[in-house]
């Protein structure tokens, strides 16, 4: 993920570093050794089109920088979609238009991933959340409901805490943690986090069907082709990503303020019961392979358990509901589940915050239009 464009390694490789990290839970996938690309034989070129029902639009939020946001519609308050770690608005392609009957959806690819610019700098949580803002303003937004996944917590995180009046609603899916805290974890960090085989070919299809291994039925084509570069026979190039982008972003990822999150909250989590659970191609592994899957499954419930506990305590006006058996895509692993989970926690009128807490005068961009 750190090599310049003109530097990039052969796809299996660029897929296992840059395509897992950006599925891993809270987004540390560990770095893959080198493999040799493998040959994959050239398709019909065929026009390919993302159908999913929205506009394409960008938005200036800062000097240089223009974001990707996707706009599927809709009419009522605005729900706005924070992808994950090293993921683009794209993914929730699938998923967001569900809420379009109430709701104004668009989805937002933050700085550095995708069709966004790739600044060197500006990789914070403040800056995030305020590139976040500068498109709430653009779209003449005053205040909105948050869908946020893994890392986009943390920005929820930011939000919530220091722009509480511009909140209406949070809704966390699996990513109500402190992320600085996680990274700040040398076990965490150090131990390799397990994945499914490498497919034979790095074509579109083949890494589609890899990635709906690794997170859940589902994933979305225009996902896999909005992280990287594809050629006219489908087949994978480099990523499209800033040099740096996981170190920049772990680096810059704020302590979290639970206490100080007054908004409504529901945070869902993904709780794996079994390796298998988590893992669910366990049976495929080496005994070793296995091994170290168990190592890294037990690391990670108990770090995991313990920032549950903490957010609970923690955060006022919250719904925790665990959902045993997920996968840390949930809105892929049990779609139905939390689609209906968020649209009565939305539409319910007695989780309002009636009285928010006054604005934070450092934030330049609180209105500004």
């Amino acid at each position: 993920m750190s090599r310049p464009d003109h530097q990039s390694p052969p796809v299996p490789l660029l897929a296992r570093t840059s395509l897992a990290a950006a599925l891993a839970v809270c987004a540390c996938a560990a770095a893959a050794s080198p493999v040799r690309a493998q040959a994959a034989q050239p398709r019909s070129s065929v026009a390919w089109h993302d159908d999913s029902p929205h506009r394409v639009r960008r938005v200036n939020t800062a000097p240089g920088v223009d974001l990707e946001v996707l706009d599927w519609g809709g009419t009522g308050e605005a729900l706005i979609f924070l992808a994950g770690y090293g993921n683009t608005a794209h993914v929730w392609d699938g998923f967001a238009p569900r809420f379009t009957h109430g709701y104004h959806v668009i989805g937002i690819t933050r700085r550095g991933f995708g069709a966004s610019s790739k600044p060197a700098d500006g990789y914070d949580s403040e800056t995030l959340a305020e590139d976040i803002m500068a498109v709430m303003d653009e779209f003449h937004i005053l205040r909105a409901s948050f869908v946020a996944h893994s890392f986009g917590g943390s920005e929820l995180n930011w939000l919530a805490a220091h722009a509480g009046r511009r909140m209406i609603k949070l809704v966390y899916l699996d990513a109500a943690y402190d992320f600085a805290r996680i990274y700040a974890n040398p076990q965490w960090m150090a131990d390799p986090l397990p994945r499914p085989r490498d497919p034979a070919g790095n074509d579109v299809a083949a890494w589609t069907a890899w990635s709906e291994r690794f997170t859940g039925p589902g994933y979305p084509e225009s996902e896999l082709r909005a992280v990287f570069r594809v050629d006219s026979a489908g087949r994978l190039g480099e990523a499209r990503v800033v040099d740096e982008a996981r170190q920049k972003l772990m680096s810059g990822v704020a302590r979290a303020s639970f206490r100080q999150i007054y908004t409504p909250v529901l945070a869902i989590y993904a709780v794996p019961r079994t390796v298998r659970e988590r893992y669910p191609w366990y049976d495929e592994m080496t005994p070793a392979e296995q091994r170290a899957a168990q190592a890294r499954f037990e690391l990670e419930r108990r770090i995991l358990e313990r920032q549950r506990a903490r957010f609970r305590a923690e955060a006022h006006y919250e719904q925790i509901m665990p959902i045993e058996g997920a996968r840390h895509y949930v809105f892929l692993s049990n779609e139905r589940e939390v689609e209906v989970r968020i649209r009565r926690f939305l539409e319910d009128q007695s989780r309002q915050l009636r009285t928010p807490p006054r604005p934070n005068p450092r934030l330049s961009n609180w209105v500004t239009w």
